[in-house]
């Protein structure tokens, strides 16, 4: 989405007609919008209102300096440029400064007089000048030097995420349709945290003894498992099959109906989280704290009925 910036020009207006017209044509054909002081319509508002007005609104503050100083705001006694520059910087807009050299000045004096330069506020311009050259700035011999500084200032600035700009309204954004697909994934987020909850509380609960009913071959297998270490799970049936490591959980020399039996119950250990899957392609299993309370209970059972 290209974004278009309006850029407020100031600058001294008859000595540096050239050169505003320069920079305008730069922003344009850069894409952008310019503002300046002639683009203004009388009003009721003072001058200096409608100048700080027009900066708020505007995206970039660009300051042309030349050789003069400029006309006088009557209450501050600055001019009217030092007041817009003050400005622009303590409010924090993002601005950029070309100074014209002392090369292109000498070149204008020779062919426009002393006309391009200040002769009654001159110390103030000196001050004015050393303020806005103690910051980055960029200096310029011609006008289409200024072009070039122009062109490459607003690249940068395109590029700021922080600059609003203008914006053609077939390109911005459709509101109603961000908003809807805002919601849907709100909704797919509040959808997976309730199933990622359920998911959480099925895998860390502890069964209760009293509600654990095994079938045989599940009783079978977790009481033969808990008589090991714990760390690797025997399967003990037909020819003695086990689950270590190098071996497969069920092996492929017992009949499909005896495998299935003792999946079955590899299946159901785990369902009720009395064993865990250590990870090894489902080859080694551990009994966890549970299944070792639930095979002390089945055990402690089958000695009672023994007796």
């Amino acid at each position: 989405m290209k974004k278009k910036l309006q850029v407020f020009i100031s600058s001294t207006f008859t000595d540096m007609l050239e050169e505003r017209q320069a920079v305008v044509e730069a922003i344009l054909r850069a894409g952008h919008i310019p503002a300046g002081m002639e683009l203004f319509a009388a009003g009721d508002e003072s001058q200096l209102e409608t100048i700080r007005r027009w900066i708020d609104d505007s995206d970039v503050f660009m300051l042309i300096l030349g050789g003069r100083y400029g006309s006088i705001e009557p209450n501050s006694g600055k001019s009217y440029i030092e007041l817009e520059y003050d400005f622009a910087v303590s409010t924090g807009k993002p601005f950029f400064a070309a100074v014209i050299s002392d090369e292109y000045l000498d070149l204008k004096i020779k062919s426009q007089g002393k006309s391009v330069i200040e002769t009654a506020q001159g110390a103030l311009f000196e001050e004015f000048r050393a303020k806005v050259t103690s910051k980055i700035c960029r200096f310029f011999k011609d006008p289409t030097e200024l072009k070039l500084i122009v062109f490459e200032s607003l690249s940068n600035h395109q590029r700021n995420d922080d600059l609003g700009g203008w914006v053609r309204g077939s390109d911005a954004v459709d509101p109603k349709a961000t908003l809807e697909e805002i919601n849907r994934l709100q909704a797919e987020n509040v959808s997976l945290r309730m199933k990622v909850e359920e998911l959480d509380a099925l895998l860390t609960s502890t069964p209760r003894k009293e509600t654990v009913e095994l079938s045989d071959d599940s009783a079978e297998l977790l009481t033969s498992a808990a008589s090991t270490d714990g760390h690797i799970l025997y399967m003990k049936y037909g020819g003695g099959a086990n689950l270590s490591a190098g071996n497969r959980n069920f092996m492929p020399s017992h009949s499909p109906r005896e495998e299935a039996r003792w999946k079955a119950a590899v299946e159901e250990l785990l369902n009720y989280g009395l064993i865990e899957d250590k990870g090894y392609k489902r080859e080694i299993f551990q009994v966890t704290k549970s299944g070792y309370e639930v095979a002390d209970q089945i055990i402690a059972s089958r000695e009672k009925a023994s007796e």
